[in-house]
């Protein structure tokens, strides 16, 4: 139980450090909203389904952000020319600079913690992984 509340006072602090004191109107994006921008970063063109698998949430609810993406003017709906019935998600090169605006500000927010030895923070995320597989493993995953 100790790990389970250290993960979450982990992630409130994150999330009050940033969100909470950067406030939406400072950066104009939710956290849901910066996380799909990050992974349209690394990978442009996929679908609404591959998107919410990659954000861990469900399609319904990855659709209700993209929409609100796309009426910012930061992400675009595609169709792929090959098969005109694929519709694939790109951020816009607007949705590329609030990206990056909200990213150096993230990165000013949380650099107290890159003062954590680079062996420390490997270790963190070995153990974080082997206890994603454990979990996964014995059929907790609620995905």
């Amino acid at each position: 139980m100790q790990v389970i509340q250290s993960f979450r006072q982990v992630s409130q602090s994150l999330y009050r450090v940033f969100w909470n004191e950067t406030s939406e109107s400072e950066s104009g994006l939710t956290s849901i909203q910066f996380m799909v921008l990050n992974v349209l970063k690394s990978r442009p063109n996929i679908g609404l389904a591959e998107l919410a698998d990659a954000c861990f949430m469900g399609s319904s609810s990855m659709s209700g952000v993209v929409d609100r993406l796309v009426k910012a003017g930061y992400v675009s709906r595609e169709r792929l020319e090959s098969d005109r019935r694929v519709l694939t998600l790109r951020m816009t090169e607007k949705g590329e600079e609030i990206r990056e605006y909200t990213n150096s500000l993230w990165m000013n927010r949380v650099s107290p913690i890159l003062d954590i030895p680079k062996k420390d923070m490997d270790f963190v995320l070995s153990i974080h992984q082997r206890m994603i597989e454990k979990l996964e493993g014995k059929g907790m995953n609620t995905e």
